[in-house]
């Protein structure tokens, strides 16, 4: 699977087409489009991967929410092969059906999972909200929510409490961005559902993605608990 990449999966997937559609134009294959029953190749191939890629030890252990999107990902992929060679007879409406619905419960699990995260916090509803820049100011931990908005964290000049600051951070068809120092250890939590999240340069997204991890830094006296989490929006937390 480390051989592999998605960008190498679908590009092959596209040639593919590709030379099928020019053969046929060539009069060399009689009927492309037979070859299209065997589609389902492509999402088992990237729903595999994925699943591999999530369940590789991490600091935070596998990405338990990658190991859901490969696997049904992977699944569809082999439905849908199977009905197409009528190996056996499926009603995929029944996945559908229950698709949505699973979706909206594992979107609330993880909006009432969040702890309480202190005296701070700020709210974007439809709008944009800035915060912190070049003067020096008194973070806080808190709830800071972007609802069809943005919130923008610039936290290179805050002054940063000894012990633990928990930001609690939650996107819902929003962005959250956040900018911290490099000195300042970082303890991270992050998940999505139909959006992306970021850490240092590390992405996630998809149907569900996940990630748990930490960033050590020379300062151990002051650390910040980032919880991430969006649902078709984004929450990007790098360094400056």
């Amino acid at each position: 699977m480390r051989s592999l990449s998605g960008r190498i999966i679908v590009g092959l997937a596209i040639l593919t087409v590709g030379l099928l559609l020019l053969l046929g134009n060539l009069g060399i294959v009689e009927d492309p489009a037979q070859y299209w029953i065997y589609w389902p190749v492509i999402p088992i191939l990237l729903g595999g991967l994925w699943l591999g890629q999530s369940l590789q030890p991490g600091p935070g252990g596998p990405a338990w929410g990658g190991v859901i999107t490969g696997g049904f990902v992977l699944f569809l992929g082999v439905v849908y092969l199977g009905r197409n060679l009528d190996l056996f007879t499926f009603r995929t409406v029944y996945i559908w059906r229950m698709f949505w619905p699973l979706v909206l419960i594992v979107v609330g699990l993880t909006l009432l999972r969040g702890r309480a995260a202190g005296p701070g916090g700020r709210t974007a509803f439809m709008g944009g909200v800035e915060i912190g820049g070049t003067e020096p100011f008194q973070i806080q931990g808190g709830s800071y929510f972007a609802m069809m908005g943005s919130i923008e964290m610039d936290l290179r000049a805050a002054e940063i409490p000894e012990g633990e600051t928990l930001l609690d951070l939650t996107a819902v068809m929003g962005s959250v961005e956040v900018k911290v120092p490099r000195e300042v250890t970082l303890l991270y939590d992050g998940s999505a559902v139909l959006g992306g999240i970021s850490f240092l340069g590390q992405e996630d997204g998809g149907v569900i993605a996940s990630r748990r991890t930490e960033r050590r830094a020379g300062d151990e006296a002051r650390t910040l608990r980032i919880q991430a989490r969006s649902f078709m929006g984004s929450v990007e937390v790098e360094e400056i």
